[in-house]
């Protein structure tokens, strides 16, 4: 019996929050100026998503953004997204590893939570229409998410009781039919290897301001 169509719910993480003027004005010479500093953040989910997701949930890493950008079809500097089933009982997580999370200096659980809260109902715009947020700021259209830095420290999300989760990759991955990894040398099968499917159907929500 094939599986219900799936829906896209938005995508990652991947908004810049922007500067705010908190430094202490510098006198030069003449008269004083203010000096800003743009800081690099994300949208923090609202507290009423930001819980455990209770369906059945899929969850691929990549260890290049490249392959997430390619999944996703959100354009470049996309680190993640997600998509559910129409019924809400199954949701599908694409997100670059832990390692390639801290080459980009954000924090790994910030980024999952993030993707989670969208397999729970959460959504926010497409972009913010050039506007600029502070760190801390609240952004009503989003529900009230909440602008941080990327690197915010955040505890794991905690999984569902049935979670696959496919290791990054590249490169190639094989697992057993149980989701377990297991060595590929000694396969006659086709690894199973994490590229874009068009089973997938993602809402495209581009990043709230551009990098």
């Amino acid at each position: 019996m094939k599986k219900t169509l799936l829906t896209g719910i938005a995508a990652l993480f991947l908004a810049i929050g922007a500067a705010h003027a908190g430094s202490r004005p510098q006198v030069a010479v003449g008269k004083p100026r203010i000096i800003t500093t743009t800081v690099k953040g994300a949208l923090y989910p609202p507290p009423k998503y930001d819980k455990p997701y209770e369906g059945e949930l899929e969850l691929r890493f990549f260890s290049d953004t490249e392959y997430v950008e390619r999944i996703c079809k959100l354009g470049p500097k996309v680190y993640g997204c997600a998509a559910k089933m129409l019924d809400g009982k199954k949701c599908y997580i694409f997100v670059i590893s832990e390692a390639a999370a801290k080459k980009t200096g954000r924090n790994f659980a910030f980024m999952l939570r993030h993707e989670l809260a969208h397999c729970n109902g959460w959504k926010h715009p497409e972009d913010a229409n050039g506007r600029r947020f502070k760190v801390g700021e609240k952004w009503e259209e989003a529900e009230g998410a909440t602008f941080l830095p990327i690197g915010t420290k955040k505890t794991m999300p905690k999984f569902p009781e049935v979670t696959r989760i496919l290791p990054a990759s590249p490169p190639v991955v094989c697992v057993t039919p149980e989701w377990k990894s297991e060595p590929c040398k000694n396969r006659s099968a086709p690894a199973v290897v994490a590229e874009p499917t068009n089973k997938v159907q993602i809402l495209k929500v581009k990043p709230v301001v551009p990098e």
